[in-house]
């Protein structure tokens, strides 16, 4: 069979690395309170290759676009091909009607020909407990991302060192549903100016001075905790912190609709925003403010929000580029780099964070991979973020990278003036 003939299914998600890392993240995130949630896993791997076609892996993924809308739900793609989805286990019933729908959808394969169509009693669904079976996820996905030197722990093991973790930083208690309405309900009472942080991004020039290219506006969230609600951890519950941070994105949006600051309308700056709040009427109401003539203005979209509802984010991507503005894909780190595609995305700009990882690159095979997709990917300029030292900038500018942000950065241009 020639290439052309090959029937159209993927062997290995594109999209897997990525999630696979994002989905030990989010079970470490939750290890304080595990119980509250659920998780499936779908074996697509085991349906037949004309039964798991590229169309077919997309009517699985589909199927849960009601919850994970919400955000009470996520969906993980595996390397595989393999669906995880966590959800919130006040969602199971949903989650049930969710698999009755594959399991109509593939009931004449193999796989399921001998089964009952059952949600919890056939081949292609596996259910997990977080309340038993918190540990036991977490190992499967530290051997997904390739973990060297994992020792196996108990539930209890894993609990006790997240909580020494977070009490080393002081976190404090996990937020809850409650806290989080009363937290809303703050903020729609708190003056954010106090809160709110500038920070530009630059390119270098002659004699390594810098040049701002725009300049990040954004909410100091620990200082916010810190007035709002001290002693929680905002960050300790992904859902929540997502609603939260998506109530934030319209007080930000108001407060720089005010143009107190005509040099920031001048010169151009960008916001982080929520891929729901472009779709919102508070977004109308903030673009409504600016006219023609004003400097560029950058919306900062993190990669997993665009992932988790890719239809919507192309319908918003659609709507600011007709009125004027660039997105920036936030948040990326080496791992993910790899599949923000600013090409296909049709993004101005990709922010990477810095880690000592990109320094280990140089020299090898990697680094000339990296150097390669910057190249490729050239009308979508990228970032360097979190650059707290000369050493970050030079690493890279070999990378090829052109646009840095940072305290490093912020020193040179407070010695300058």
């Amino acid at each position: 069979m020639s290439e052309a003939d090959a029937p159209d299914f993927l062997l290995t998600h594109p999209l897997g690395e990525s999630h696979e890392h994002r989905l030990l993240e989010d079970l470490r995130a939750i290890a304080a309170s595990p119980a509250s949630r659920g998780v499936i896993r779908l074996h697509l791997s085991r349906l037949q290759p004309n039964n798991r076609d590229k169309k077919a892996l997309l009517a699985a993924e589909t199927a849960f676009d009601e919850l994970t809308r919400t955000r009470s739900a996520r969906l993980y793609r595996l390397r595989n091909s393999d669906l995880m989805v966590m959800f919130e286990v006040h969602e199971s019933g949903t989650i049930e009607k969710c698999v009755m729908k594959l399991l109509r959808l593939w009931g004449a394969d193999p796989l399921l020909v001998k089964f009952k169509l059952d949600p919890h009693k056939n081949r292609l669904a596996s259910w997990f407990d977080l309340s038993t079976e918190y540990g036991k996820l977490v190992e499967f996905a530290q051997r997904q991302v390739g973990d060297e030197g994992i020792v196996k722990k108990s539930l209890e093991e894993l609990v006790a060192e997240h909580e020494t973790h977070r009490a080393s930083r002081e976190r404090g208690q996990p937020m809850t549903p409650l806290g989080l309405a009363r937290a809303e309900e703050s903020l729609a009472r708190v003056d954010l100016s106090s809160f709110t942080r500038r920070q530009p991004v630059c390119a270098f020039v002659e004699d390594g001075k810098t040049e701002v290219v725009f300049t990040e506006v954004f909410v100091s969230i620990g200082d916010l905790r810190e007035t709002l609600m001290p002693g929680t951890d905002f960050l300790a519950n992904p859902w929540l912190f997502q609603r939260l941070t998506q109530t934030l994105d319209k007080r930000v949006m108001a407060q720089i609709g005010r143009r107190d600051d005509r040099s920031l309308l001048r010169e151009g700056f960008s916001v982080n925003l929520n891929v729901a709040t472009l779709l919102s009427e508070e977004f109308l109401e903030f673009d409504e403010n600016f006219t023609q003539g004003a400097g560029e203005v950058v919306l900062e979209l993190r990669l997993e929000d665009i992932f988790s509802d890719l239809p919507s984010y192309i319908f918003a991507r659609d709507f600011v580029h007709e009125r004027g503005y660039r997105i920036c894909l936030d948040g990326l780190t080496t791992n993910t780099f790899y599949y923000a595609d600013t090409n296909r995305l049709q993004a101005g700009f990709a922010k990477l964070s810095w880690s000592t990882d990109m320094a280990a690159m140089i020299g090898t095979p990697r680094a000339d991979e990296f150097k390669a997709l910057i190249r490729e990917r050239r009308k979508g300029r990228v970032i360097l973020a979190r650059c707290d030292s000369d050493a970050a900038v030079r690493v890279g500018q070999q990378l090829g990278i052109t646009l840095f942000q940072g305290r490093y950065i912020d020193s040179l241009r407070r010695e300058r003036y």
